[in-house]
């Protein structure tokens, strides 16, 4: 096929692309997007720190009571996640024991800023 064929079959055929952001994009049931924390859940066990491979979750000060196992904890420190660090790989998710650290299925924004932060 020429040049110019393919050029004018091309022009009369649809794009094979979506017009993002107009059409939103299916997500996949397993997607890993933004890092969401339930601080009601939280009771400070500094898991999601410790596991995170990209050192991504710090622990700030928290202090709060909170109920785990029919036992009422203080809780001295919770967890911040610096966003634009986090590279979405589950493992705080995976490691926390009361499910209070989970990965939304939704999309994540991008940016510049490596100090926006969840807490």
């Amino acid at each position: 096929m020429s040049v110019l064929g393919e050029m004018f079959e091309n022009l009369l055929s649809r794009p094979i692309t979506i017009l993002y952001p107009k059409e939103k994009v299916p997500i996949p049931g397993a997607f890993r997007g933004r890092v969401a924390i339930t601080d009601e859940k939280c009771i400070g066990c500094s898991k999601c720190s410790l596991v995170c491979p990209a050192r991504a979750i710090t622990m700030i000060d928290g202090p709060r009571e909170v109920e785990f196992n029919g036992k009422t904890l203080t809780r001295k420190k919770r967890p911040q996640v610096k966003l634009y660090k986090c590279i979405r790989c589950g493992l705080c998710e995976r490691h926390c024991p009361t499910g209070a650290i989970f990965l939304k299925n939704e999309l994540s924004s991008s940016g510049t800023d490596g100090e926006i932060v969840v807490t």
